[in-house]
């Protein structure tokens, strides 16, 4: 079975990688930085594709840099403040769409689950919200 690269733990990390990027952003050059990144040999393309919340922060990203007018200013001080600014704001508009999509999803789940027969909602909220078990890590 192959080795699973993208996980739970390594998706913020990816993400992180695509919203610090710039200059040319392509798949392989991202492969090879994510697997420089994650302690990888090698990463394909392929791979990567498989992941569909990194394809679409890809494309995202990709859209979002050829926008951007590059200014070529000497100051390194404000050269790192405006990648660090371009930094956030990419992360923020991809989770502004996570969130946007979560939403949506709430709101399908909210609905299909009124129109069941039989539910007792006030039930289904009772039960929804009560608080997770506690876990003991010894």
């Amino acid at each position: 079975m192959p080795k699973k690269i993208i996980t739970e733990k390594t998706l913020p990390l990816a993400l992180y990688e695509l919203d610090k990027w710039s200059g040319k952003l392509t798949w392989n050059s991202f492969a090879e930085q994510l697997a420089k990144v994650l302690g990888e040999e090698k990463i394909s393309r392929h791979t990567l594709l498989s992941y569909p919340a990194l394809v679409e922060a890809f494309n995202d990203r990709k859209d979002s840099l050829k926008e951007s007018v590059k200014d070529e200013e000497k100051d390194i001080t404000l050269d790192f403040a405006k990648q660090q600014i371009a930094t956030l704001e990419a992360k923020v508009e991809r989770l502004e769409k996570q969130n946007e999509k979560l939403l949506e999803q709430f709101v399908r789940w909210q609905h299909n689950a009124y129109m069941m027969p039989n539910v007792d909602m006030k039930l289904l909220n009772k039960q929804l919200d009560k608080p997770l078990p506690e876990v003991d890590r010894r």
